[in-house]
Formats: structure tokens, sequence, C-alpha cells
């Protein structure tokens, strides 16, 4: 039996390394409609799997269904942590398949002892899906999602974890619009009383229609007042509109978690540009920061061939951290035009990480180059040997790496957590590559990301056994991140995709320690990388000295050809943090050597 343990590739390996990355070409498919709407039968000849997933020693399990979607790319925000300690878990539960009647909002509530018993029925009286969670009203809760006829449930009640729901059909669309699906909510203001929701409107391949000139229209709505009304009631947001785009898909926006009155959201897709919308106060007034352009976002009707190009895969996670830097990491995907049909690209590799200090992206997404600037977070790797390479697969319409979320502490330290194909672990009967759970940690104080990527599944107690969907809190106690996911004993979405057998599935809460500290918090000699990074000018990186020494400063090019010295002469012992001007360095990239204390750290250095 092949071991578990799985060998990762560091990111800083040279090209040839990067190259066994990039040699897993996307396969495309029918990108319209990519997401359909399932007011009816699901897959009815799919035969029963009636196996329930083992509890693992790590999680506790806060329920099960056999719908096992949660979402069609951006995983949104289905789980809450309070400042009490309580949290809350939900997701898209439906038991009685083909058909799924009962489909609906799993809850469940962890009291700060212990969560309560599995959920055997939804929260709505109506058939639901898709919900977002928010805290609401002071101390209550609020339950978003849509229903079988296309438009949207608000269920609240005042007390999170007891009582009586509320429901009620809100918020409305404009008159004229189609009906939409696929919403995502989230509340603001010191009482949660704002409540922000997106949802898109249906294209005309799920039964809608296009829309002030866009087939898929996203609309925005606010209310100030709990719910009671809406005072932007379905809007178009400027930049958003048929000038810009041909439409937007479904899932694919994500929003952050709100700072003050500051609130955000991400977009991007394979036939839309990347960016990030933000408004300072509360959704008055809203302006784009671009991340991927995207020549393809608006595509004239006399063209009907287009080759492939390469975006993000549509799932992806933005947040908010200290000094108004905006985070955002995606999956990889694109899209082919053939014979005026639209396809979007699946399974590339690679996981992008972007942040508002940075340039744009560019519009290659060559994994190289991503790395080489700091914006390759996450990817699938081989394992040694040949038997260890990728076999096959059941995709979820995104990136080997996708479905990410983001949680940034208060002191900047920041979790990136993802669900990636794994190698070494093929299912038996089909030699499908299961997925896992990964993560990576950044430090703020050290301006440094830690260790590679993580597998947080590679315990022998999870061979087996996939994990996806997760959803992370935004807030957690300190030093702990908190999150759920879906877990299965077979790879795949037998909703999504036809013919899968259709399975019990967990899904299950666990808390990671945060672990990114850097070593000169433990009194150990280290030297940083530098930011910013690419630079123009001016950069810096922190070093702790367990020892007074002298030191030097060398760089060289990628030649190896030393193109200037600095000797910062002795510094005592401690921490410390050094200045590089690049100014007058030509664009390429170069390496700093640190010799300090009879020891060499050697970084590398991207000069734009």
């Amino acid at each position: 039996m092949r071991k578990l343990l799985l060998f990762i590739v560091m990111l800083a390996i040279a090209a040839t390394s990067m190259g066994q990355l990039s040699k897993l070409a996307g396969k495309y498919e029918k990108r319209i409609p990519k997401h359909s709407v399932d007011n009816g039968m699901m897959n009815p000849t799919q035969p029963a799997n009636t196996t329930v997933v083992s509890k693992s020693a790590l999680e506790d399990v806060l329920g099960t269904t056999r719908y096992d979607l949660q979402t069609n790319a951006s995983c949104q925000n289905r789980f809450y942590t309070y400042p009490d300690g309580t949290m809350v878990g939900t997701w898209s539960m439906g038991q009685s398949d083909p058909s799924y009647a009962d489909r609906g909002t799993g809850y469940s509530y962890f009291d700060g002892a212990s969560w309560s018993a599995a959920p055997s029925a939804r929260i709505e009286t109506v058939r639901t899906g898709w919900p977002s969670y928010a805290p609401w009203n002071g101390n209550g809760e609020l339950v978003i999602a849509h229903n079988s006829t296309s438009t949207l449930i608000m269920n609240t009640r005042p007390v999170k974890g007891t009582g009586t729901w509320t429901q009620k059909l809100a918020p409305a669309v404009p008159v004229g619009a189609p009906d939409v699906c696929w919403p995502r909510a989230i509340t603001s203001g010191t009482n949660h009383q704002n409540i922000h929701v997106l949802a898109l409107g249906l294209t005309s391949d799920n039964g809608g229609a296009v829309y002030n000139g866009l087939d898929g229209v996203l609309f925005y709505w606010r209310s100030t007042d709990g719910g009671v009304t809406w005072d932007k009631n379905g809007i178009q947001l400027p930049g958003l509109t048929s000038a810009n785009y041909d439409g937007f898909s479904g899932e694919e926006y994500a929003w952050g978690a709100p700072h003050g009155d500051t609130i955000y959201f991400c977009v991007g897709g394979a036939y839309t540009d990347t960016f990030i919308m933000t408004s300072p106060d509360n959704g008055n007034t809203w302006s784009k920061i671009p991340i991927l352009s995207n020549a393809n976002k608006k595509i004239p009707a006399s063209v009907t061939d287009i080759s492939p190009w390469y975006t993000g895969d549509g799932a992806m996670a933005c947040e908010l951290g200290p000094g108004g830097i905006y985070h955002f990491v995606s999956g990889m995907g694109g899209g082919i035009l053939q014979a005026g049909t639209k396809y979007i690209l699946i399974n590339r590799n690679g996981l992008i990480y972007w942040n508002s200090g940075m340039p744009m992206l560019k519009d290659s997404l060559n994994l190289d180059t991503l790395d080489s600037h700091g914006q390759l977070l996450g990817y699938y790797s081989d394992g040694p040997g040949a038997a260890d390479t990728l076999n096959t697969i059941q995709d979820y319409g995104g990136g080997l790496t996708s479905h990410p979320q983001i949680s940034i502490a208060a002191n900047g330290n920041m979790t990136v957590i993802w669900d990636g194909i794994t190698s070494q672990n093929p299912e038996p009967a089909t030699g499908n590559n299961f997925r896992h759970i990964w993560k990576r940690e950044y430090n703020y104080s050290a301006h440094q990301w830690y260790s590679d990527q993580i597998d947080l599944n590679s315990d022998i107690s999870y061979i087996f056994m996939e994990f996806v969907y997760s959803s992370m809190a935004k807030s957690s106690s300190p030093g702990n991140v908190d999150f759920i996911y879906q877990t299965a004993n077979t790879p795949g979405s037998a909703v999504y995709t036809t013919g899968l057998a259709v399975k019990t599935c967990n899904i299950e809460y666990r808390r990671e320690v945060y672990t990114g500290v850097p070593s000169h918090e433990t009194s150990k000699l280290f030297v940083g990388q530098n930011f910013p990074n690419p630079v123009s000018g001016i950069t810096h990186f922190n070093a702790f000295l367990d020892k007074g020494s002298d030191v030097m400063i060398e760089i060289t090019n990628i030649a190896g050809q030393k193109v200037s010295s600095l000797d910062k002469g002795y510094q005592a012992a401690g921490a410390h943090q050094f200045t590089i001007d690049a100014g007058s360095l030509q664009a390429g990239i170069y390496f700093y050597t640190v010799k300090v204390s009879g020891q060499t750290f050697t970084k590398k250095m991207i000069v734009e």
C-alpha cells in the first residue's frame, strides 16, 4: 500500500520542478449552463450508497447530507465563531435522494461546551439551498438562501442557538428582472443590523433572461434596519454593467468580513475581469480594485473562436488586513470559445495569491511567473516515483487546488485553507485521487509565509476519504483557526457529475492551531524575506540576531555576479529591519545574501 505521507516540492525550487506542475493541461467543458438550477429531479437513476463516513479523531460531526454540492464556485460564509466562544455551522442538506424534496439549511450550534444534535430537518419550511449565515440584530442570527422557485428566503431569530425561526421572502427582485439564485449575505454595524446581499439573476440557459444587456446580472441589496425594509433594492453597481461585461456566473463572487463601514467582495471567472469591489461607507459608494484583466470579458457576436486563455476558476476569497491591504486567493481556470460556444477550462493547477500592495497579475498566469512574484500559494505536486503521479480525478468545475478561505487575526497573522488533489492516495475501486484540506500561514510581523503547504489530512486515519468545501471563521480565539468542511468516502459530487453514486457525507468541524511563529520569536538567528517583493525602489527585510555580530549584505544577479554589497557593521543582538535600495537595479531576478555570525542566508528578490 502506498505511503500516505505526501512529499511536497518546495515553492522555492527552480523552474524544472515548476515545469512538472505546468504539465497538467486543463480540460474544458461547456460553460453555459455551468450552474444548473435543480428545481426537481437530479440524477434520478443513481444507485444509493448508504455508507456513513466514520468520524475522525480531530473532527466533530455536525450532521450529514446526501445532497453533496455546497457550491458551484466560491464557498459561501456558512460558519461563524462568536466572541463568547459559541459557533454556528450551516450547510445545504438533503437526505431524500434522488429528488431531494427535503433540501434546505442544516444548522448546528456550539454552546461553548458541545455541538447540538445532528439536525433531522432543514430550518426552512420550503425547499432551499446555498445558505449564507451571519449574526443579526444584536444577539440574533440570520440565514439567507434561495428556494426552488429562484427567489430569496430569509430566516431570522432574535437569540442565536435557540427559539423559533421567522421566515419571509426577502429581498425582492427589481420589477422585470429575472429570478435570482446563489445568494451571498453578510451583516455589518455595531448590532449587525445592516444586511448586505449579492445574488445572480438567472441566465437565459437557466430559465432566466438577458436583463439590461447582461445574461447573468449581479444584483446588490442593502437593509439598514435588519431586513424590515431594503433601501438598495437589487441594484447594479457601477462598473458591473453591460458596458463592462456580457454577464456573470453563479457563485463566482464572495464577501470578505466587514471592517466597520468598509464592506467589500471579490469577483472573477473565465468571462469577467478579476477584481475587488469595496465601499468605505456601508454600501453607498463603490470603487473597483483590479486584480486580473480579461480581454474576453466582452466578446462580439461576430467572433466564434478564441484560443484558450487563463483566469481564476471562480472559486475565490478576499479579506482586508492591517494597513488597509486586501488579500485575495483563487483557484486556476480559464476559458475557450469554439464555434460560438463558451467553455471553461477546469482542472488547472495552482492556487493564486495576490494583495493590493502588488501590481496586477500577469494575464498568462504562468506558474513560474506566479512563483517568482510570491503569488503561487499552493499547487498539486506528484509524489516521488512514477507510481505516484496524478491518476484520474472527479472534478468540481474548478482547479486542482480550489475553494480557498482566508482568516486574518487581529495581529495580522493570516491563514489560508483550500481543498486540493493529493498524490499517493487513490480510491482503490477507481484510482481517482482524493482531495484533502491544505493550509498556509503568514506571519505579519515577519512579512513572511511559513512552511510549504501543509496537508491537514495526511494522517493514516484519513486514508480513502474526500475533504472539500471549507467554510472558515473570520474571527477565532487567539492562536486558533476554526472551520467546517464536507467529507465523504468517495471522490466527487454526485449532484455535480451525473452517474456518480449518491453517498452520505459528513459536515465536520475542525480547529487548527496557528503555528506560523517566526524563528526570531523563539530567540533564534533569523533572516526574513524582503517586502515588498517584487520591488521597484526601496525594500526591507526583518532579521533577529541571537548575539551581536557584524552584518554584511551582498546582492547578486541571476548569473551569480555580485552587483553590490552593503556593510552594516556591528549589530547588537535582537530584532532589526534592514533596507535595500533597488532603484538602480535593472528589472530581473536577484538574490540578497546576509552574512552574520559565521552563517549565510540567501533570499530571492525580484526587481521590476
